[in-house]
């Protein structure tokens, strides 16, 4: 029987059943919650979870799916590009936005990435973002590309590699940002990563770079 998902009661269940799952998360291993753990923490009986739920990993589903969804409209790379260039101020403007979510969402992202039965979660964050990337992004970059005598060949890789290299940094860095109990604001977060992704990690550190042979010749 599949319950009505406008019904406010229905509602208010499955807010408590995720609510109380997360809380198990955060302190319990994933591989090792029961139903019963969560119908007991959400106190509601067995029969009520399997009204909303097939099984803890239906619950689980359900959850990630809405929570990366949530957090991919806040992810527009094809806004921060003006002519072939990116808009440094637009781009802090979404930085912020993107470490305020995390940060209001905090129970939800704490309780997916540490959780030790939930190693797959860090992979499909990434492959979400990427997979986003690549669709608004891809055809606007290989014309960049052309126009600036590249080969397309070129292009195909190059799209391929700068997305996964940020999102593996951005999402490390998401992580060392909970783990320290953020220390920085959001406001302060996103400026770092707008002078990483501007000038460099070397520009970040107050480092030169010394143009040697091979950089002279590229």
């Amino acid at each position: 029987m599949k319950l009505p998902s406008t019904d406010l009661r229905v509602l208010k269940t499955r807010d408590a059943i995720k609510s109380h799952f997360l809380d198990l998360l955060l302190n319990k291993s994933f591989t090792d919650i029961t139903v019963k753990d969560i119908a007991d923490a959400a106190r509601i009986g067995r029969g009520t979870f399997y009204l909303h739920y097939k099984d803890k990993f239906d619950l689980l589903d359900q959850l990630i799916n809405e929570g990366l969804a949530d957090v991919l409209k806040h992810f527009q790379p094809a806004n921060i590009f003006k002519s072939g260039k990116v808009d440094v101020d637009k781009a802090r403007r979404y930085l912020f936005s993107v470490f305020e979510h995390f940060k209001n969402n905090e129970h939800f992202f704490r309780a997916m990435f540490f959780n030790e039965g939930l190693p797959f979660f860090r992979s499909r964050m990434q492959q979400a973002f990427i997979h986003k990337f690549t669709a608004e992004m891809r055809e606007r970059i290989i014309e960049e590309k052309r126009k600036q005598g590249a080969e397309n060949f070129d292009a195909a890789i190059d799209i391929e590699i700068v997305p996964i290299f940020i999102s593996s940094g951005m999402l490390s860095l998401i992580e060392w940002w909970f783990k320290k109990g953020m220390p920085l604001s959001s406001e302060k977060m996103a400026d770092k990563v707008v002078r990483l992704l501007a000038g460099g990690p070397t520009q970040l550190l107050g480092l030169k770079i010394e143009k040697g042979e091979w950089l002279r010749s590229q």
